[in-house]
């Protein structure tokens, strides 16, 4: 269901274009690992900065990533892939039951409901057009960036490359996380970046950093260690906003408890 109080507020603003290093921890975990799937059947409609959708033991919060928004800013929709008309742009045409697209560059935060670290082990993802004209597309038309943040701050990315379109249009693909699915997190943000011909790819400077999710794929709990980082996958750096906007909404959080 879609709530309309706001969990907290990060703020991110045009911080979200400085870079800071991101590093890996290590945990042992010994409770047992609870699966969860989000599928957004229960979503409906239009979407708002600052609106909560709630399925499996998870919150997803959506932000329109901008200083100035409120309740009026439009951030995505929940979207019937059984109806033709239910998008008005190059919308992914081979997902038949309900997904979520975040529009205008817009950033989705998951948390899990009983505050405790998760992990994501993959989902299905697609590029979403400005258009239904699909000329002009490079093969790779953007990316979708999974970061996680931890409660000390520190965070680590995944990128997922999401194709051009085929001849029928932007197409679902389904994505393991590999060896990020074995680090957890309390807070993961998924955002997008669009692609050129020549292969740069941007974030939050265009509006066109679109994507469609479907079938979320969470652990709470673990089942194994992490890695270490002597050992570990690095993943690279992260956006200092989005740090700060982590770290200000896990406070806030905190001092809920």
């Amino acid at each position: 269901m879609i709530q309309h109080a706001r969990l907290a507020s990060p703020i991110l603003g045009s911080t979200l274009a400085m870079l800071c290093s991101a590093t890996l921890g290590a945990a042992i975990l010994a409770a047992p690992a609870q699966a969860a799937t989000i599928g957004f059947e229960n979503g409906y409609g239009a979407v708002a900065h600052g609106e909560t959708y709630q399925e499996s033991g998870f919150s997803l919060y959506f932000d329109a990533n901008k200083t100035d928004a409120d309740g009026s800013s439009a951030v995505g929709a929940f979207v019937d892939g059984s109806d033709p008309w239910a998008c008005d742009m190059a919308c992914p045409v081979n997902n038949s039951s309900m997904y979520y697209g975040a529009f205008n560059d817009s950033v989705v935060w998951i948390t899990a409901d009983d505050r405790n670290p998760f992990r994501m082990l993959g989902l299905d993802a697609s590029f979403i057009g400005n258009t239904t004209e699909l000329s002009g597309y490079p093969a790779v038309s953007g990316l979708l960036r999974a970061q996680g943040f931890r409660a000390d701050g520190t965070s680590s990315f995944l990128d997922l490359a999401l194709d051009g379109p085929s001849s029928a249009g932007f197409e679902f693909g389904g994505y393991d996380f590999g060896a990020f699915s074995q680090l957890e997190f309390m807070e993961v943000a998924l955002f997008g970046f669009v692609c050129n011909a020549a292969g740069n790819c941007s974030a939050f400077n265009s509006n066109q950093g679109q994507f469609a999710i479907d079938n979320l794929n969470l652990e709470s709990g673990a089942a194994a260690d992490v890695p270490e980082p002597a050992t570990a996958l690095l993943f690279g750096l992260g956006l200092a906003g989005l740090a700060a906007g982590a770290r200000r909404r896990s406070n806030s959080l905190a001092s809920r408890a």
